[in-house]
């Protein structure tokens, strides 16, 4: 009778206890260099413990400002919305001498992924880590505001001074930097080393914010930002014996184990500018991976207008903008998507999650005119970024043009099924390559509700298109070997 029972009310249980051990270690760079307003590079060799290194680890690290000054209301800080991520250029995993995973532009890359994290958890979490404000409240007029920056005793304060153990602290995990840890954990055991190196921006312009209340002036030698003390948060597992003596027979052997993993290619391409306006211009861009399997592709869009809010973790929208994207010499979309809707739509099907906009961003186009209150602006005048105190009206001036920030970025999955994150879940790809097709139109009045030509909207843009691409992970007669899929 007992056995004609559903599973879960059945009596009968299995005990399927095994010991694991978690061991949690602080670990300081072995080398770490910084070239002034320019570039900095640290390198970690792992230590060597338990049986595989979990993927929940982080990456830790501070700013320093050499030129703050106690007495001048002068204020340097990590980006408002996106926090100090974008100090992160380059990341490289190696395990056993060989590069298993290398990511481009991750700092971009991770300021994506935070848009699809709800809000209140950007707010009470996010913001935290990666020291950014991501609050704004709705106005009696029912504009947007950005919330004005948190002061010294606040969490959430940016603010970088010259006192490297009270200063801005930022965080990321480890599976943000590099994709083959949401698949797989790594080894710990083997005779090579892991070694992880990151490569930073040390750019001020593309990286930070300045602003000088009561008109003190900013120069060169004043942005000098530099990262200080990064590390590593690390946790290795450390199984029962007879599952770790399991695991170093499988690997050891020459049997060995072979593990698909995601990894992020960095496709960087330019989209022409238009001369004239009325002009429609269309642009295929050839992005390659014959015979590889794909699972997604992101698309970031970046004029070469200077954005103070975002710099460069933003995706610019286009003026009408269409996408298509050609694989086996098909179109993977029955017709050009050109609705602002139906762009965020798929970009949250890429994601598995909806994309979480400022209130009233949604379909920003164009620059951002001196005068505050018209109608494309996204934030009223009152806006203070990243003043600590109440905006003045310096502050407004400094801000107000070019402003905006857009995250149209564009996403396609390329799944056989959906809500399946897994490097199963893939496209292969035949002898063609793929293509993404982008198009737009100056046309005055055109389907968008709101058209701006000015020269930045005619101009070119710089493409970074990410694709995600299925690689094997091989582990045999304790060597390291990697191969496409």
């Amino acid at each position: 009778m007992n056995n004609m029972l559903p599973s879960v009310l059945q009596t009968n249980a299995t005990d399927e206890n095994q010991s694991t051990m978690v061991e949690s270690v602080i670990q300081e760079a072995n080398s770490h260099s910084w070239v002034k307003q320019s570039f900095g590079k640290s390198r970690f060799v792992l230590q060597k413990k338990g049986t595989a290194l979990a993927p929940n680890g982080a990456l830790i690290w501070k700013f320093k400002w050499s030129a703050y000054a106690t007495a001048t209301d002068r204020t340097c800080s990590a980006l408002k919305l996106d926090g100090g991520v974008s100090a992160i250029e380059n990341c490289r995993l190696y395990l056993g001498g060989k590069l298993i995973s290398e990511v481009r532009e991750v700092g971009q890359r991770i300021a994506l992924d935070n848009s699809f994290i709800p809000y209140d958890a950007q707010v009470e979490i996010l913001d935290e880590k990666v020291s950014s404000n991501r609050q704004f409240s709705i106005t009696a007029g029912g504009q947007t505001q950005l919330c004005a920056d948190k002061n010294n005793t606040q969490i959430g304060f940016r603010g970088i001074n010259d006192t490297e153990s009270a200063n801005v602290e930022c965080s990321v995990r480890l599976d943000q930097l590099f994709p083959v840890l949401k698949d797989t954990m790594l080894p710990s055991f083997l005779d090579g080393e892991i070694i992880v190196e990151i490569d930073w921006n040390g750019r001020f312009t593309e990286c930070f914010n300045e602003i000088a209340d009561g008109g003190v002036a900013w120069t060169d030698t004043l942005r000098d930002v530099e990262v200080v003390r990064p590390r590593l948060h690390l946790n290795y597992i450390t199984m029962a014996d007879e599952v770790a003596n399991a695991l170093k027979a499988d690997i050891m052997g020459s049997t060995g184990m072979s593990i698909p993993y995601r990894e992020q290619v960095l496709v960087k391409s330019v989209l022409n500018g238009i001369a004239t306006n009325d002009t429609a211009g269309s642009q295929d861009v050839e992005l390659g991976f014959n015979n590889r399997s794909v699972m997604k592709l992101y698309c970031q869009k970046i004029s070469n207008l200077d954005n103070q809010l975002l710099r460069k973790t933003r995706s610019d929208g286009l003026l009408q903008e269409e996408l298509q994207l050609v694989v086996n010499n098909r179109n993977i979309f029955d017709r050009e998507v050109k609705k602002t809707s139906e762009m965020y739509s798929y970009l949250g099907q890429t994601a598995e999650k909806p994309s979480y906009l400022v209130a009233g961003s949604y379909g920003q186009i164009g620059r951002l005119g001196a005068d505050v209150n018209a109608v494309q602006n996204t934030f009223v005048d009152t806006v203070a970024i990243p003043s600590q105190s109440t905006a003045t009206t310096t502050t407004i001036a400094s801000v107000c043009n070019n402003l905006q920030g857009r995250k149209r970025y564009l996403g396609i999955n390329l799944g056989k099924v959906r809500n399946q994150d897994t490097p199963q879940n893939s496209m292969r790809i035949g002898e063609s390559p793929m293509i993404l097709r982008v198009n737009r139109n100056t046309a005055t009045n055109g389907d968008e509700a709101l058209t701006n030509n000015s020269a930045e909207s005619k101009g070119a843009y710089n493409l970074n298109i990410w694709v995600e691409c299925v690689k094997v992970l091989m582990l045999k007669n304790g060597q390291v070997d990697t191969m496409n899929l």
